[in-house]
């Protein structure tokens, strides 16, 4: 039996514990400084998973103790503690499969990885993540790959004012998509411009479904496809419901996301603790509430000399009998099935590595792919020569 510790219970980490305490063959711990949220989890499992809140994801040496007496790490921290909490599970000398979205070049813990032989797998959630996966597949399969185009989102099927978004991950994270420069490729050349560019608004109607057409703006989730993608062109554009983008732009510009905090009437507040406050819980999905996940991904290239474009295309809605929202579902089980492929052995590439760097290893990409339509997430596949 393999032990198992999920740092971080949230939305995602609570999903990935179940899903790891459902399996005999898995003896797992949650650690969350949220009592209630560990409460939860140990009530759902029926006692299956075990919690501990014990652990201060703000403190490496914590971090490093508390991960040393288990055999492979889920990291579902905030971006913002991403970094040293990495650091931290190398120097334990584990290996982890982790989601945290963090600012940070995690690449700058790859020698150190190395030299512990512990193989770390880092944005292990659905774009990027299950998407990287499907990439590297396909990117193995053509004899040159020259564009490769992301369109995906997360939303409430039936919008509501003001915001017409529910959160369905981390609230600080999702801002940070917002406020982070935006980089892709284009002719060859990575182009950085700030996000939510006015300019690079994009028209997209979501198949199959009836709902307003999607404005899809340029969003920097691409990260190590930039480095690890041999294309000229790669882009990735988050779909929201129509005018989300200049709202978000609007508030944004007059500083509420910021995180330096200001003097007002002599107190001091950060401006997004502020929006936080006032926002967030506007903006949280309640428990009956349906939810969806999509993303369509255009890989072109040659082949045989020849245009080919592959193209995956998922939509997953709300589990409504587990209640586990579909963001849950499609981010976490990603990175619960990568942490099982490195627990089994089909996965062991010692040093930091990112979902794409598995397209090689048929083997692999062939149990990640079972693995997400057993939990029901399914990927249509289509092939076309142009």
């Amino acid at each position: 039996m393999k032990k198992v510790i999920v740092l971080g219970g949230g939305l995602v980490g609570s999903v990935m514990a179940l899903d790891l305490g459902s399996d005999p063959n898995y003896d797992v711990t949650v650690a969350d400084k949220s009592q209630e949220a560990l409460d939860r989890i140990a009530k759902k499992s029926n006692g299956a998973v075990h919690t501990r809140n014990d652990v201060d994801f703000a403190d490496p040496d914590s971090i490093e103790r508390a991960v040393k007496d288990y055999d492979l790490v889920i990291g579902a921290v905030p971006g913002f503690l991403g970094f040293q909490m990495m650091g931290a599970v190398i120097r334990a000398g584990k290996n982890m499969s982790d989601i945290s979205f963090m600012a940070e070049d995690y690449f700058q813990w790859d020698e150190e990885a190395k030299k512990a032989g512990v193989t770390i797998f880092e944005d292990v959630g659905v774009t990027p993540g299950f998407s990287n996966v499907l990439i590297g597949s396909a990117v193995h399969q053509l004899d040159e790959v020259e564009d490769v185009d992301i369109y995906v989102t997360g939303l409430p099927k039936e919008p509501k004012e003001p915001f017409n978004y529910k959160f369905v991950f981390s609230p600080d994270d999702c801002i940070e998509e917002y406020v982070r420069p935006v980089r892709f490729k284009k002719d060859g050349k990575i182009v950085e411009m700030p996000a939510l560019s006015m300019n690079e608004v994009y028209k997209f109607d979501i198949p199959g479904l009836d709902l307003p057409e999607m404005e899809g703006f340029l969003t920097d989730g691409l990260r190590s496809l930039l480095k690890t993608i041999p294309a000229k062109n790669i882009s990735e554009k988050t779909l929201r419901y129509p005018g989300t983008a200049d709202r978000l732009k609007f508030l944004r510009d007059i500083g509420f996301f910021d995180l330096e905090p200001i003097e007002i009437k002599g107190c001091k507040i950060a401006p997004r603790e502020f929006f936080a406050a006032l926002a967030y819980p506007k903006m949280k999905l309640e428990d009956d509430e349906v939810e969806f996940t999509f993303f369509k991904i255009d890989v072109t290239g040659k082949k045989d000399k020849k245009t080919v474009r592959h193209t995956f295309v998922m939509y997953d809605e709300r589990d409504m009998e587990t209640g586990y929202t579909s963001m849950a579902r499609t981010t976490g089980f990603p990175c619960v099935i990568m942490g099982r492929l490195i627990a089994e052995g089909i996965v062991d590439m010692p040093g930091v590595n990112t979902p794409e760097m598995i397209g090689s290893n048929q083997v692999a990409v062939k149990r990640f792919i079972e693995e997400m339509e057993k939990r029901g997430v399914k990927v249509h596949h289509e092939v076309k020569e142009l």
